[in-house]
Formats: C-alpha cells, structure tokens, sequence
C-alpha cells in the first residue's frame, strides 16, 4: 500500500487547488521515516501548513546523507534502496514545501 501526500491551497470558500507534485512512499516505510526524521504519519487528511514540516525534513536529509549506515536495519526490512528513496522523497517534499510554505499538507492512502 502507497500513501500519497501533496499540496494544497485554498481558493475560496470551498474549493480547493493542488500545487507542487504528488510525494508518494510505500505505508511500511514510515518508521524509517519517524527514526530518521521524527515526524509521525498516520492516515489523516491534513497535516497543517507546509511550513510546519521542514524542520523535520531538513534533519531526515541530515541523517539519511550523513549517517546511512545507521538506517541499513530498514533496507533490510523494507529493501535494498529504500532509504535512498526517502532521501529523495524527503528532498522533493521540502522542495515543494520551500516553494509554496503557505499551503496545507495533506495525505491520503493511494493504490
């Protein structure tokens, strides 16, 4: 199972825009997102502003670069390359975010 996280903006009262470009991970990597990152993802819509996760996302591309061989735990559980995908993931999501700070966070479970 994937679950997809993306960007979103509101433009009036009820309607809403998607910016940026779709972040998917694999559901079973989040704890090596939480041990590398400390941010928690469970399956709600929002997660606030953009801004609100850069923190976390600047620390994960910290550990993951610096210190992989403190994460090869979780490229055996999950697979050889996963914490390079999360890495780019990580990458990609803060890039989105950098660009658009203003706008919600939100994720869904994708197929």
């Amino acid at each position: 199972m994937n679950y997809r996280f993306y960007l979103r903006l509101k433009i009036d009262d009820h309607d809403w825009k998607e910016i940026g470009i779709d972040h998917t991970i694999k559901w079973d990597t989040r704890d090596l997102i939480y041990a590398s990152s400390g941010w928690t993802i469970m399956n709600q819509e929002s997660f606030g502003h953009a801004s609100d996760i850069v923190s976390m996302l600047r620390k994960g591309i910290v550990e993951l670069s610096e210190t992989p061989q403190s994460y090869t735990s979780f490229e055996v559980l999950h697979g050889f390359g996963t914490a390079n995908k999360i890495l780019t993931f990580y990458k990609d999501l803060l890039e989105d975010c950098n660009k658009y700070p203003y706008s919600e966070l939100c994720g869904e479970i994708a197929d």
